[in-house]
Protein backbone atom coordinates (compact mmCIF):
# COMPACT_ATOMS: atom_id res chain seq x y z
CA UNK A 1 0.00 0.00 0.00
CA UNK A 2 2.91 2.37 0.70
CA UNK A 3 4.12 2.00 -2.88
CA UNK A 4 0.65 2.81 -4.17
CA UNK A 5 0.55 5.98 -2.07
CA UNK A 6 4.04 6.96 -3.22
CA UNK A 7 2.92 6.52 -6.84
CA UNK A 8 0.31 9.28 -6.30
CA UNK A 9 -2.69 7.53 -7.89
CA UNK A 10 -4.65 10.75 -8.39
CA UNK A 11 -1.92 12.17 -10.60
CA UNK A 12 -1.64 8.85 -12.42
CA UNK A 13 -5.40 8.83 -13.03
CA UNK A 14 -5.41 12.39 -14.37
CA UNK A 15 -2.54 11.75 -16.78
CA UNK A 16 -4.11 8.48 -17.87
CA UNK A 17 -7.26 10.43 -18.72
CA UNK A 18 -5.27 12.69 -21.04
CA UNK A 19 -3.80 9.61 -22.75
CA UNK A 20 -7.26 8.15 -23.25
CA UNK A 21 -8.59 11.45 -24.59
CA UNK A 22 -5.71 11.70 -27.08
CA UNK A 23 -6.31 8.17 -28.32
CA UNK A 24 -10.05 8.66 -28.74
CA UNK A 25 -9.61 11.99 -30.51
CA UNK A 26 -6.87 10.61 -32.75
CA UNK A 27 -8.66 7.40 -33.61
CA UNK A 28 -8.57 4.53 -31.13
CA UNK A 29 -5.95 1.86 -31.91
CA UNK A 30 -8.39 -0.80 -30.72
CA UNK A 31 -9.59 -1.93 -27.27
CA UNK A 32 -6.71 -4.29 -26.46
CA UNK A 33 -3.98 -1.88 -27.55
CA UNK A 34 -5.73 1.03 -25.83
CA UNK A 35 -5.86 -0.80 -22.50
CA UNK A 36 -2.21 -1.82 -22.84
CA UNK A 37 -1.16 1.76 -23.64
CA UNK A 38 -3.11 3.12 -20.67
CA UNK A 39 -1.62 0.54 -18.28
CA UNK A 40 1.92 1.07 -19.53
CA UNK A 41 1.66 4.87 -19.36
CA UNK A 42 0.19 4.63 -15.86
CA UNK A 43 3.17 2.51 -14.82
CA UNK A 44 5.62 5.05 -16.22
CA UNK A 45 3.86 7.98 -14.54
CA UNK A 46 3.72 6.05 -11.26
CA UNK A 47 7.46 5.40 -11.46
CA UNK A 48 8.18 9.09 -12.05
CA UNK A 49 5.94 10.00 -9.11
CA UNK A 50 7.83 7.63 -6.80
CA UNK A 51 11.13 9.16 -7.92
CA UNK A 52 9.68 12.63 -7.32
CA UNK A 53 8.60 11.64 -3.80
CA UNK A 54 12.05 10.20 -3.16
CA UNK A 55 13.84 13.36 -4.27
CA UNK A 56 11.52 15.62 -2.28
CA UNK A 57 11.40 13.52 0.89
CA UNK A 58 13.24 16.13 2.97
CA UNK A 59 10.96 18.91 1.75
CA UNK A 60 7.90 16.75 2.33
CA UNK A 61 8.85 16.31 6.00
CA UNK A 62 8.48 20.08 6.50
CA UNK A 63 4.94 20.22 5.12
CA UNK A 64 1.85 19.12 6.98
CA UNK A 65 0.18 18.02 3.74
CA UNK A 66 3.01 15.70 2.71
CA UNK A 67 4.89 14.72 5.87
CA UNK A 68 3.08 11.37 6.08
CA UNK A 69 4.13 10.21 2.63
CA UNK A 70 5.89 6.82 2.80
CA UNK A 71 9.16 8.26 1.48
CA UNK A 72 9.03 11.19 3.93
CA UNK A 73 8.40 8.93 6.93
CA UNK A 74 11.02 6.43 5.79
CA UNK A 75 8.61 3.53 5.36
CA UNK A 76 10.05 3.21 1.86
CA UNK A 77 13.80 3.51 2.11
CA UNK A 78 16.05 5.37 -0.29
CA UNK A 79 17.27 2.30 -2.13
CA UNK A 80 13.84 0.73 -2.46
CA UNK A 81 12.30 3.98 -3.68
CA UNK A 82 14.96 4.32 -6.38
CA UNK A 83 14.56 0.71 -7.49
CA UNK A 84 10.76 0.96 -7.55
CA UNK A 85 10.72 4.32 -9.34
CA UNK A 86 13.32 3.46 -11.96
CA UNK A 87 11.93 -0.04 -12.42
CA UNK A 88 8.34 1.10 -12.96
CA UNK A 89 9.41 3.88 -15.33
CA UNK A 90 11.58 1.55 -17.40
CA UNK A 91 8.98 -1.25 -17.43
CA UNK A 92 6.26 1.13 -18.60
CA UNK A 93 8.46 2.55 -21.36
CA UNK A 94 9.45 -0.91 -22.58
CA UNK A 95 5.81 -2.02 -22.58
CA UNK A 96 4.83 1.07 -24.57
CA UNK A 97 7.60 0.35 -27.05
CA UNK A 98 6.26 -3.18 -27.47
CA UNK A 99 2.58 -2.32 -27.90
CA UNK A 100 2.68 1.14 -29.48
CA UNK A 101 6.08 1.55 -31.07
CA UNK A 102 9.43 3.21 -30.45
CA UNK A 103 8.02 6.74 -30.52
CA UNK A 104 5.60 6.04 -27.68
CA UNK A 105 8.30 4.35 -25.62
CA UNK A 106 10.74 7.18 -26.23
CA UNK A 107 8.15 9.79 -25.26
CA UNK A 108 7.53 7.93 -21.99
CA UNK A 109 11.21 8.05 -21.06
CA UNK A 110 11.53 11.68 -22.17
CA UNK A 111 8.46 12.68 -20.15
CA UNK A 112 9.73 10.97 -17.00
CA UNK A 113 13.15 12.58 -17.41
CA UNK A 114 11.65 16.03 -17.94
CA UNK A 115 9.41 15.73 -14.89
CA UNK A 116 12.02 14.28 -12.51
CA UNK A 117 15.26 15.87 -13.71
CA UNK A 118 14.23 19.16 -15.28
CA UNK A 119 11.17 20.13 -13.23
CA UNK A 120 11.73 18.50 -9.82
CA UNK A 121 15.52 18.93 -9.57
CA UNK A 122 16.27 22.07 -11.61
CA UNK A 123 13.20 24.29 -11.88
CA UNK A 124 10.98 23.78 -8.84
CA UNK A 125 13.62 24.57 -6.17
CA UNK A 126 14.73 27.75 -7.96
CA UNK A 127 11.84 29.37 -9.85
CA UNK A 128 8.66 30.80 -8.37
CA UNK A 129 7.05 30.38 -11.79
CA UNK A 130 8.42 26.89 -12.37
CA UNK A 131 4.91 25.59 -13.07
CA UNK A 132 4.92 27.36 -16.44
CA UNK A 133 7.81 25.39 -18.00
CA UNK A 134 6.93 22.47 -15.73
CA UNK A 135 3.52 22.22 -17.39
CA UNK A 136 5.23 20.75 -20.45
CA UNK A 137 5.56 17.49 -18.50
CA UNK A 138 1.81 17.06 -18.96
CA UNK A 139 2.18 17.09 -22.74
CA UNK A 140 4.15 13.85 -22.93
CA UNK A 141 1.27 11.50 -21.95
CA UNK A 142 -0.91 13.20 -24.57
CA UNK A 143 1.73 12.62 -27.23
CA UNK A 144 2.06 8.99 -26.12
CA UNK A 145 -1.67 8.44 -26.64
CA UNK A 146 -1.58 10.15 -30.02
CA UNK A 147 1.49 8.20 -31.13
CA UNK A 148 -0.34 4.97 -30.34
CA UNK A 149 -2.98 5.82 -32.96
CA UNK A 150 -0.50 6.59 -35.78
CA UNK A 151 -2.67 9.64 -36.56
CA UNK A 152 -1.03 12.74 -38.08
CA UNK A 153 -0.86 15.94 -36.01
CA UNK A 154 -4.16 17.79 -35.93
CA UNK A 155 -6.08 20.62 -34.32
CA UNK A 156 -7.47 18.23 -31.71
CA UNK A 157 -3.95 17.24 -30.62
CA UNK A 158 -2.88 20.89 -30.42
CA UNK A 159 -5.98 21.72 -28.38
CA UNK A 160 -5.44 19.00 -25.76
CA UNK A 161 -1.76 19.94 -25.39
CA UNK A 162 -2.56 23.66 -25.03
CA UNK A 163 -5.35 22.91 -22.56
CA UNK A 164 -3.05 20.98 -20.22
CA UNK A 165 -0.20 23.50 -20.51
CA UNK A 166 -2.43 26.47 -19.62
CA UNK A 167 -4.35 24.54 -16.94
CA UNK A 168 -1.33 23.34 -14.95
CA UNK A 169 0.06 26.62 -13.50
CA UNK A 170 -3.15 27.93 -11.87
CA UNK A 171 -3.89 24.42 -10.61
CA UNK A 172 -0.61 24.34 -8.66
CA UNK A 173 -0.67 28.01 -7.67
CA UNK A 174 -4.11 27.60 -6.11
CA UNK A 175 -2.74 24.70 -4.05
CA UNK A 176 0.29 26.78 -3.04
CA UNK A 177 -2.01 29.59 -1.87
CA UNK A 178 -4.27 27.19 0.02
CA UNK A 179 -1.26 25.64 1.77
CA UNK A 180 0.88 28.76 1.87
CA UNK A 181 2.34 28.08 5.34
CA UNK A 182 3.44 24.62 4.20
CA UNK A 183 5.23 25.93 1.13
CA UNK A 184 6.92 28.72 3.07
CA UNK A 185 8.17 26.14 5.58
CA UNK A 186 9.47 23.91 2.80
CA UNK A 187 11.43 26.68 1.12
CA UNK A 188 9.93 25.95 -2.30
CA UNK A 189 9.55 29.29 -4.10
CA UNK A 190 5.97 30.09 -5.10
CA UNK A 191 4.37 33.19 -6.63
CA UNK A 192 2.86 34.11 -3.25
CA UNK A 193 6.17 33.76 -1.41
CA UNK A 194 8.18 35.61 -4.06
CA UNK A 195 5.74 38.27 -5.26
CA UNK A 196 2.98 38.42 -2.64
CA UNK A 197 -0.51 36.96 -2.32
CA UNK A 198 -2.23 39.61 -4.44
CA UNK A 199 0.14 39.07 -7.35
CA UNK A 200 -0.34 35.31 -7.05
CA UNK A 201 -4.12 35.76 -7.25
CA UNK A 202 -3.76 37.99 -10.30
CA UNK A 203 -1.53 35.40 -11.97
CA UNK A 204 -4.14 32.73 -11.31
CA UNK A 205 -6.88 34.96 -12.74
CA UNK A 206 -4.80 35.67 -15.83
CA UNK A 207 -4.13 32.02 -16.54
CA UNK A 208 -7.75 31.03 -15.88
CA UNK A 209 -8.77 33.69 -18.40
CA UNK A 210 -6.31 32.22 -20.91
CA UNK A 211 -7.70 28.79 -20.09
CA UNK A 212 -11.20 30.01 -20.93
CA UNK A 213 -9.92 31.25 -24.30
CA UNK A 214 -8.22 27.92 -25.03
CA UNK A 215 -11.39 26.07 -24.01
CA UNK A 216 -13.56 28.21 -26.28
CA UNK A 217 -11.24 28.05 -29.29
CA UNK A 218 -12.32 24.59 -30.59
CA UNK A 219 -15.94 25.68 -30.86
CA UNK A 220 -15.05 29.06 -32.34
CA UNK A 221 -12.92 27.39 -35.03
CA UNK A 222 -15.40 24.61 -35.77
CA UNK A 223 -13.24 21.83 -34.36
CA UNK A 224 -16.02 20.77 -31.99
CA UNK A 225 -19.74 21.46 -32.04
CA UNK A 226 -22.63 22.37 -29.69
CA UNK A 227 -22.35 19.33 -27.36
CA UNK A 228 -18.80 20.35 -26.53
CA UNK A 229 -19.65 24.04 -26.28
CA UNK A 230 -22.53 23.51 -23.83
CA UNK A 231 -20.48 21.40 -21.44
CA UNK A 232 -17.35 23.53 -21.70
CA UNK A 233 -19.36 26.71 -21.10
CA UNK A 234 -20.85 25.40 -17.85
CA UNK A 235 -17.46 24.17 -16.63
CA UNK A 236 -15.76 27.46 -17.51
CA UNK A 237 -18.42 29.58 -15.81
CA UNK A 238 -18.09 27.55 -12.62
CA UNK A 239 -14.30 27.76 -12.64
CA UNK A 240 -14.50 31.48 -13.39
CA UNK A 241 -16.83 32.01 -10.43
CA UNK A 242 -14.40 30.26 -8.09
CA UNK A 243 -11.55 32.35 -9.51
CA UNK A 244 -13.53 35.55 -8.92
CA UNK A 245 -14.26 34.40 -5.37
CA UNK A 246 -10.53 33.95 -4.82
CA UNK A 247 -9.94 37.57 -5.87
CA UNK A 248 -12.55 38.91 -3.45
CA UNK A 249 -12.51 36.51 -0.49
CA UNK A 250 -8.70 36.27 -0.38
CA UNK A 251 -8.83 33.22 1.85
CA UNK A 252 -7.13 29.86 1.92
CA UNK A 253 -10.57 28.23 1.73
CA UNK A 254 -11.25 30.00 -1.57
CA UNK A 255 -7.89 28.88 -2.95
CA UNK A 256 -8.55 25.30 -1.83
CA UNK A 257 -11.99 25.30 -3.50
CA UNK A 258 -10.41 26.46 -6.77
CA UNK A 259 -7.69 23.83 -6.54
CA UNK A 260 -10.16 21.01 -5.83
CA UNK A 261 -12.36 22.10 -8.74
CA UNK A 262 -9.61 22.50 -11.32
CA UNK A 263 -9.03 18.76 -11.73
CA UNK A 264 -12.71 17.97 -12.43
CA UNK A 265 -12.74 20.96 -14.80
CA UNK A 266 -9.99 19.44 -16.93
CA UNK A 267 -11.66 16.04 -16.89
CA UNK A 268 -15.03 17.52 -17.89
CA UNK A 269 -13.62 19.53 -20.81
CA UNK A 270 -11.70 16.52 -22.12
CA UNK A 271 -14.79 14.31 -21.79
CA UNK A 272 -16.86 16.90 -23.66
CA UNK A 273 -14.33 16.97 -26.51
CA UNK A 274 -14.28 13.18 -26.80
CA UNK A 275 -18.07 12.92 -26.62
CA UNK A 276 -18.45 15.59 -29.28
CA UNK A 277 -16.02 13.78 -31.58
CA UNK A 278 -17.75 10.41 -31.04
CA UNK A 279 -21.17 11.90 -31.72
Amino acid sequence: MDYVRAAQPRIVALFTLTVLSAMLLGGSPGPATSVAVLAATALTVAGAAILNNHLERDLDRRMERTRRRPTAEGRIGTGRALVAGLGATAAGAVALWAVAGALAGGLALAGAAYYVLVYTLLLKPRMALSSIPGSLAGVFPILIGWAATDAPPSGALLFVCALVVVWSPPHFWALALAREDDYRASGIPTPAARYGDDTARRLIAGFVTALAVVTAAPFATGLFGPPYAATALVATVLLGALTLRLQTAKSQAAAWALFKSSGPYLALVLAAAVLDRLL
